[in-house]
C-alpha cells in the first residue's frame, strides 16, 4: 500500500518552469541539490593563484551538482574578474552576475572568462550554469563543460570567510602617510606584506579613506596605484564587496588592471574599515586620498596595552632585553615581509636592548649600504660613532637607508651605552610613521679566534685585475660566491692587494668593480674596517657595498674579510701593486701561502696547548686502509704530540711515503729548536713521488719546552692527502717534572678529548660541548670551538636561572668561566658554604628557604616579593695584595603579590590542571580551589555531587609552593556566576574587600590572611528558573606575614583598612564549578523540566600553575 501511494504522488508531480530573462526558476524538483552534491576541492581554482597551470575543465566529465571548497574551506564561484586570473588554467571562468538568495531557488547565470595572457576581462563567454543558495550559507552549482573554443578554461573559486565580530570595533590601525595620493618617489609593494583582518586608515592620526576615483602617475609610493572601483557604502549597507582598480604611470585609463576585491564597511563615527588582502599585480599598493582627511572624533580602536615593566634602576648594561633577529643583519638585502603592522614603528619599545645575530654579539652599523634592508623596507643605522665606556649614556641620531639613498629618512634619536665585555645596549624608540616599514639594523664583528694573517684562503684569479675589461658575453659577479672567512689576494702567483682609488666601470672582469674607499692599514693598526665603493654610470662610488675588515700582516701583505655584495660586482686586484713572486711547489689541491712571524706569542704555548694523541699518525703506521688528510681539520692554537700516552715529536728527517696514515706524510724541515731559541718558524715537507720535499706545505711555528718536549702551532696543509707525522723513535717523556697531559682526537669540525696518561681530564669529566686543555699552566675544560656559533656570548657565561616558590637556582657554563679565568671550585653563593656542583658541563647553584638559605635576602616593595642572591668568586690569595679579578653574578626572583586566576574547565580536585606557558627562567607557585563536604574540611568532593538549595557549601582556597612561615594567602573577592565565565555580567558577590558580602548573611568567612589557605562557606542558591549551576571565582594575593597586615577585621563596628594599590600582573581567574542543584528541595515557585546530575556535573578542584617573571642581572667586578 505504501508503495502505491508513493507511486501515485510521483505521477501527480508537476514539473513546471517560469522564465524571466536569463533566469529559470524551477518550482518543483525531484531532489534537493543542497544535500546531493559532489565536493570539488582544488586549491588551484583560487582566484589568487596567478601561476599558469595546464588544467582544462573541458576535459572533465561534469555530471550533476557541485559544492566548491578551497583547502577544506567552503568557497563559491567568483563574481569578479581579477587581472591574470587563470584559476589553474589559461582562462579563469567567473559568474557574470550575483549569486542568488535562499528565496530565489535555482537560477541560471551566465559564465564569462578573462584571458590570462592579455589581462582582458570578459573576453570569452562560456556555457551558462545553474546555481542554488543553500541553508548554511553556501552554494551549489550544476557545472557543465565550458565552451570548447575557450583556451583551457577553469572555473574559479574564492573563499569569503565569515565575520565573527563587528570589524568597526575589531580592526588594526594603519597610519602610513606615505600611502597618500600626493606622495611619490618610492616603490613599496603591498603584495609582499602579510595582511590579516580589517584595517582603519589614518594619516598622521587623522581619518583618511581610499580613493574612489582614478589615481595616476608615480603616486602613493608604489608602482601600481590601487583604488576602489565604486563608492564607499552607507552604514545601513553593512559589509559590502568592492572591486579594486590599478593604474600605472603610463596607464591607458583608470582601471588598467583589477586586483583582488576587498570588503568594506561604514562605521558609526564617520569612518570606514577595509579588509585588505595581498594584491596579485606586480608592485602595487593601496592608496589613501588626502582630500578625505578628517579629524578623529571618536575611535573604537582596541586599546594597546604595553608590556609590563618592573624598573629597579639597574645598570642598563645588566638590565636589557635580547634582540636576536637574523633578518636585522646588514647582509640581508631582501625584505623579510611579515604583517603590515609588524615593523619597528609598530613595536612597543620599552627599555634597553642588546643586539645579537645568530647568538653572537652585534651592534648597530655606523654606515649604510646600497639596497640594505635589514629585513624591512627602510634600514635604520646609527649616524655617528658608538660611545666609549667612559662616555656613559649618549644620544645618537638615526637615519634610514632606502635603495641607493643612505640618508633618505631621518628617524628619532636613540640612547646608546658601551658596556664592559665589549658590547653596546640601545634604548630604541618607535620610528616615525612616515618612514616605510623601518627596521633597526645589526652587524656582527666576531673576534677572529686565530690571527687571520696565518689563517686565510688564497684568492688568485687574474680576471680581477684592474686592467682587465669585462666580456660582454659574460662577466663575473661576486654576489654568487659563498664568502667565508679571510682572504689573501694574489695575481699570477704574486702577492697583491685591492686598489685604493677609483677603478673605471667595466674593469676587473665585472660591470661594477669594487675598490677600497680608504687606505690600507699599518701592521700596528690591527684589524680595521674599510668602506667599499662600486664604480658605475654616475661616478666612482655609484653604489656602496658592504664594508669589509682588513689587516696588514708581517711580510708586507694584507688579508681581507670579504662579504657578499648586493649588486653584480667583483672585488678588484690592483694590477700595478703586486709584490715579488712567492715560490711554492705544486699543490695537490689549493694552496694557502703563509709566512708565520718569529716573535714569541703573548702566552707561553708550553703552558697553553692541546694534546694530540692519535696512533694513526705514527711513522710506523704504513699503507693504512684509511687515508687521512689534515686539511679538513680546524686547527686552532698549539699542540703537543703523544702516541698512546707517550710524549713524542714530529720527525725532522724524511718519512717513507704512505706512512702516518696518509699518502704524503708531513715532516719538519730544518730540525727542532733548543730552549734558547724560543718560538721559531720551520718549513714542512711532504714525501711524494720519491721526492722527500715534493710538496712544501705551509710553514708552522715550533717551540722547545722545559721538560724535554715540543709544541707545534699546526695550520692547514696545502692539500690532500697530507697529514702531520709523530715519530715513535723519539719518546720525550720525563720521569720528573713532567707536565700533566691530555690527549685529543682531531676531526674535520673540532678537537675532542679521548684518553690520557696521568690524565687530569678524566677527573674533570669535560662534557661533549667542552674539550680539555691547559690555560695559564692549569688544566681545565675549554669550550668546544665547533659549537661557538650556537653558544651565548662569553660575557653572559651562558647563564640560566629558575625560580620556583621560595627557592631559586642558577647555572653557568663551566668552560666559559674557565676561559675567563675563573675556576668552578672558587665559586659560591652569598653564603660561602653554598658551593656549586658540576652537572653536564654546567656549574649549578641553588637555594631554598628551608635548610639551604645560602644568604638569600627577601624584600617586598609594595607590589612584588623579591628573593635575591648572587654567585661570587673568591680565589685563594697569597701575600699582602692581590690583583685577581672577583666575579659577582647577581640574580633575583620576583613574584607579584596579587593574582586573579582563571580556569575555563570543570573542576576536578584530583586531575584537572591548567598550564600557562610563558618563557623559561620564571618563578612558579600554585593556587587551588577545592569544595569540601564537611565543615571540618577533611573530605573534598569527588565524583558525582548533589547540592540542594540552601545546603551549606564549604570552600578552601590555598597556595602551594611558597614558604608557609613567610606568606599568607588573602582572598580579595569571591563571586558566583551562572556560566563558566568570571567576567559574566550576571554575578553574585560572596566575598568583597576580604570580607563577607553584607547583603548575603549566609556567607561565613572562616579563615583569611592567616596562613597559605583561606576558607569560607555559603548556602547553595541558583540565579534563574533556567539555571541550575553555579561557578565560583576568586581573586587572591600573597601577603608577607612579617608586615602584620595580612588579616582584616570584618566586624561591622570597626573601620576596614584601606585596600592596597597593588599592580595586577599576569591576570587570570581561579574558578570552580559547576555546583549543580539536585532538585531535592522544592520550596520554590518552579521546577525545571529536567534536573539531573550527569557525568559532566562532577566537581573538580582547580590547580593553576602561575609562571612569574624573573628579573636577573649580572655584575662583573
Amino acid at each position: 500500500m505504501r508503495f502505491l501511494i508513493l507511486l501515485c504522488i510521483s505521477l501527480l508531480m508537476i514539473h513546471g518552469e517560469i522564465t524571466s530573462g536569463q533566469t529559470t526558476v524551477y518550482t518543483t524538483s525531484s531532489f534537493d541539490p543542497c544535500y546531493e552534491y559532489t565536493t570539488l576541492d582544488d586549491y588551484w581554482r583560487n582566484i589568487r593563484i596567478r601561476y599558469y597551470y595546464d588544467h582544462n575543465d573541458t576535459m572533465v566529465e561534469w555530471s550533476g551538482w557541485y559544492r566548491l571548497y578551497l583547502s577544506g574551506q567552503s568557497a563559491q564561484m567568483s563574481e569578479w574578474c581579477v587581472s591574470y586570473m587563470g584559476c589553474g588554467g589559461e582562462t579563469g571562468l567567473y559568474l557574470n552576475g550575483s549569486h542568488p538568495t535562499l528565496e530565489d531557488g535555482v537560477v541560471t547565470r551566465d559564465v564569462v572568462g578573462g584571458d590570462f595572457w592579455s589581462d582582458q576581462c570578459g573576453k570569452y563567454r562560456s556555457t551558462p550554469i545553474r546555481i542554488k543558495a543553500c541553508p548554511g550559507d553556501y552554494y551549489v552549482y550544476e557545472l557543465v563543460k565550458p565552451d570548447l573554443s575557450i583556451p583551457r578554461p577553469s572555473y574559479c573559486a574564492v573563499v569569503i570567510p565569515s565575520i565573527s565580530s563587528d570589524p568597526c570595533y575589531n580592526y588594526e590601525s594603519l597610519d602610513r602617510p606615505w600611502r597618500a595620493n600626493n606622495e611619490s618617489g618610492d616603490y613599496i609593494c603591498d603584495n609582499y606584506f602579510s595582511w590579516s583582518g580589517w584595517y582603519r586608515l589614518f594619516y598622521y592620526g587623522m581619518d583618511i579613506r581610499m580613493p574612489e576615483s582614478c589615481t595616476t602617475g608615480f603616486t602613493c609610493n608604489t608602482g601600481m596605484n590601487l583604488v576602489l572601483d565604486g563608492p564607499h557604502p552607507q552604514i545601513e549597507d553593512g559589509v559590502v564587496i568592492r572591486e579594486v582598480c590599478g593604474s600605472y604611470y603610463w596607464s591607458r585609463g583608470c582601471c588598467d588592471s583589477k586586483s583582488i576585491p576587498i570588503r568594506v564597511k561604514a562605521c558609526p563615527g564617520n569612518y570606514y574599515v577595509y579588509e585588505l588582502v595581498s594584491p596579485q599585480i606586480w608592485c602595487s599598493g593601496y592608496c589613501t586620498d588626502v582630500s578625505t582627511i578628517s579629524q578623529v572624533v571618536s575611535t573604537a580602536s582596541p586599546d594597546i596595552i604595553p608590556g609590563y615593566t618592573i624598573n629597579f634602576n639597574y645598570d642598563q648594561c645588566n638590565n636589557y632585553e635580547i634582540l636576536n633577529d637574523y633578518w636585522r643583519s646588514t647582509q640581508v638585502y631582501w625584505s623579510v615581509y611579515n604583517d603590515v603592522n609588524g615593523y619597528d614603528n609598530n613595536h612597543e619599545w620599552d627599555g634597553w636592548y642588546r643586539l645579537l645575530l645568530d647568538g653572537l654579539s652585534a651592534q648597530m652599523p655606523e654606515w649604510s649600504v646600497t639596497f640594505m634592508t635589514c629585513g624591512g623596507v627602510t634600514a635604520l643605522w646609527l649616524h655617528g660613532s658608538h660611545p666609549q665606556l667612559e662616555d656613559g649614556v649618549v644620544t645618537r641620531e638615526v637615519y634610514g637607508c632606502r635603495n641607493d639613498l643612505s640618508s633618505r629618512y631621518r628617524s628619532n634619536p636613540i640612547q646608546v651605552k658601551a658596556c664592559p665585555g665589549d658590547y653596546y645596549v640601545y634604548k630604541f624608540t618607535r620610528p616615525p610613521i612616515s618612514i616605510p616599514a623601518p627596521r633597526y639594523c645589526a652587524v656582527s664583528f666576531p673576534t677572529p679566534s686565530v690571527d687571520p694573517c696565518y689563517n686565510y684562503n688564497s684568492l688568485d684569479e687574474p680576471w680581477r685585475s684592474t686592467d682587465n675589461f669585462y666580456n660582454y658575453n659574460g662577466y663575473n659577479c661576486d654576489w654568487s660566491v659563498a664568502w667565508n672567512g679571510w682572504y689573501r689576494l694574489f695575481y699570477n702567483n704574486q702577492s697583491a692587494q685591492m686598489p685604493e682609488s677609483c677603478v673605471n666601470q667595466g674593469m676587473c672582469g665585472t660591470y661594477y668593480p669594487l675598490w677600497l674607499n680608504g687606505s690600507h692599514p699599518q701592521v700596528e693598526d690591527g684589524v680595521v674596517l674599510r668602506h667599499v665603493c662600486a664604480s658605475g654610470y654616475s661616478g666612482c662610488c655609484t653604489y656602496t657595498s658592504h664594508p669589509i675588515r682588513v689587516k696588514a700582516c708581517p711580510g708586507n701583505y694584507y688579508v681581507y674579510e670579504f662579504k657578499q655584495p648586493r649588486i653584480c660586482s667583483a672585488y678588484c686586484v690592483a694590477a700595478n701593486q703586486s709584490s715579488t713572486a712567492v715560490t711554492t711547489t705544486q699543490p695537490i689541491t689549493s694552496i694557502d701561502f703563509i709566512t708565520p712571524p718569529t716573535t714569541a706569542p703573548p702566552v707561553d704555548p708550553c703552558n697553553n696547548f692541546l694534546i694530540l694523541d692519535e696512533p694513526w699518525r705514527a711513522t710506523n703506521n704504513q699503507h693504512s686502509s684509511q687515508l687521512m688528510c689534515d686539511r679538513a681539520v680546524s686547527w686552532s692554537g698549539w699542540y703537543r704530540l703523544f702516541i698512546n700516552g707517550q710524549s713524542v715529536q714530529m720527525p725532522d728527517t724524511c718519512v717513507d711515503e704512505y706512512s702516518c696514515g696518509t699518502n704524503a706524510p708531513l715532516w719538519l724541515s730544518g730540525g727542532h729548536p733548543t730552549l734558547e731559541d724560543g718560538v721559531v718558524s720551520r718549513n714542512v715537507c711532504a714525501h711524494w713521488n720519491n721526492d722527500c720535499c715534493y710538496f712544501q706545505s705551509n710553514p708552522i711555528q715550533v717551540k722547545a719546552c722545559p721538560g724535554g718536549f715540543y709544541v707545534y702551532e699546526f695550520v692547514r696543509p696545502s692539500g690532500c692527502n697530507l697529514a702531520y707525522c709523530a715519530d715513535v723513535r723519539f719518546n720525550t717523556s720525563y720521569t720528573t717534572d713532567m707536565p700533566e697531559t691530555t690527549t685529543t682526537e682531531t676531526t674535520a669540525e673540532s678537537t675532542t678529548i679521548i684518553s690520557a696518561v696521568r690524565n687530569p681530564c678524566s677527573e674533570l669529566n669535560c662534557s661533549k660541548e667542552e674539550r680539555c686543555g691547559m690555560k695559564n699552566g692549569v688544566y681545565g675544560c675549554l669550550c668546544n670551538k665547533g659549537l661557538q656559533k650556537h653558544r651565548a656570548p662569553k660575557d653572559s657565561f651562558d647563564f640560566n636561572e629558575t625560580c620556583e616558590s621560595s627557592s631559586g637556582s642558577m647555572s653557568v657554563s663551566r668552560c666559559q668561566l674557565f676561559e675567563a679565568g675563573f675556576s668552578a671550585e672558587h665559586l659560591h653563593l652569598n653564603d660561602p658554604s653554598c658551593r656549586g656542583t658540576v652537572q653536564n658541563g654546567r656549574v649549578e647553584f641553588n637555594f631554598d628557604n628551608d635548610q639551604h638559605i645560602c644568604g638569600t635576602n627577601l624584600v617586598a616593595n609594595g607590589s612584588h616579593f623579591i628573593y635575591s642572591n648572587y654567585i661570587v668568586g673568591t680565589p685563594g690569595r697569597e701575600g699582602l695584595i692581590s690583583r685577581v679579578r672577583i666575579l659577582k653574578l647577581s640574580f633575583s626572583c620576583v613574584y607579584p603579590q596579587t593574582q586573579t586566576l582563571s580556569m575555563n574547565v570543570e573542576i576536578n580536585p584530583l586531575q584537572s590542571t591548567v598550564h600557562k606557558v610563558l618563557p623559561s627562567g620564571e618563578g612558579v607557585y600554585q593556587v587551588r580551589m577545592v569544595p569540601y563536604v564537611d565543615e571540618e574540611f577533611t573530605q573534598p568532593f569527588t565524583g558525582r555531587v548533589d547540592a540542594e538549595l540552601d545546603q551549606e557549601m564549604h570552600v578552601e582556597v590555598g597556595v602551594e609552593g611558597v614558604d608557609s612561615r613567610q606568606f599568607a594567602l588573602v582572598m580579595d573577592t569571591c563571586w558566583a556566576t551562572p556560566v563558566n565565565d568570571p567576567d559574566y555580567s550576571l554575578r553574585w558577590d560572596l566575598i568583597i574587600d576580604e570580607c563577607p558580602n553584607p547583603e548575603d548573611d549566609t556567607v561565613k568567612l572562616l579563615q583569611n590572611g592567616v596562613s597559605t589557605s583561606s576558607r569560607f562557606s555559603f548556602r547553595m542558591f541558583i540565579f534563574t528558573a533556567n539555571s541550575t549551576k553555579l561557578y565560583l571565582h576568586c581573586a587572591v594575593h600573597l601577603c608577607l606575614l612579617s608586615s602584620g597586615q595580612c588579616s582584616t577585621s570584618c566586624d561591622s563596628g570597626e573601620q576596614r583598612r584601606e585596600r592596597r594599590a597593588l599592580d595586577l600582573h599576569d591576570s587570570a581567574s581561579l574558578s570552580m564549578g559547576p555546583l549543580v542543584w539536585s532538585g531535592g528541595n522544592t520550596d520554590v515557585q518552579f521546577l525545571p523540566d529536567q534536573v539531573k546530575v550527569s557525568e559532566a556535573s562532577c566537581l573538580c578542584a582547580s590547580l593553576v600553575l602561575l609562571f612569574i617573571p624573573l628579573m636577573s642581572f649580572f655584575t662583573l667586578y
